[in-house]
């Protein structure tokens, strides 16, 4: 009976094991398609044209080792894009971060377009934990369209919150003051 028990633990193990290695080369071979897909699915031509208006899609930074450089520096930046029309003419950055400060429901991800000429261009909520009807607001181009056309070389400090929402247009801020930070710090 021990015999059968120890045997029977045995054979589970071997299984577990082969199966957790199964799904580890699954997710290891499938991780860069997974990523590009995700990538793919927030550039929707409404996006674009919210972040960068006149752009086409946004394409990888040039210099990757600037952007593993500021993702060293600043655990809340997650990616760098330049922002091109369709004969390929650069139209801006693209700044891909999370909020320093938590909202209600965690921290936001936002795409942050800043023009070639240091200008808030728009901004795009990737993704949020915000309550639906309340913190989500802050998603509506009503109240981010107050940052478009801001100087994106000095942090904001003032804006419109919205009424009985203000972490969550705290946390808001924060993401366009560290998107902000980044352009200053590395591209301007």
């Amino acid at each position: 009976m021990k015999n059968n028990f120890i045997r029977l633990a045995g054979v589970l193990f071997i299984i577990s094991a082969i199966s957790a290695g199964i799904l580890a080369w699954l997710n290891d071979a499938t991780k860069d398609k997974i990523t590009q897909n995700d990538l793919s699915a927030s550039m929707s031509p409404e996006v674009i044209q919210a972040v960068v208006p006149g752009a086409d899609t946004f394409v990888p930074y040039e210099d990757p080792a600037l952007v593993e450089s500021i993702k060293a520096e600043n655990d809340k930046f997650i990616d760098l894009l330049t922002a091109v029309d369709g004969s390929g003419n650069n139209m801006g950055y693209v700044i891909q971060t999370l909020s320093t400060v938590p909202g209600y429901g965690g921290d936001m991800e936002l795409y942050i377009g800043v023009s070639q000429d240091g200008k808030l261009t728009g901004m795009s909520v990737i993704a949020h934990g915000e309550t639906s009807g309340l913190g989500s607001r802050t998603t509506e181009p009503d109240f981010w369209s107050q940052f478009v056309g801001k100087d994106a070389s000095a942090e904001i400090s003032e804006f419109d919150a919205i009424s009985g929402v203000t972490k969550s247009s705290n946390s808001f801020l924060s993401a366009v003051n560290n998107a902000i930070s980044i352009y200053s710090q590395y591209l301007k």
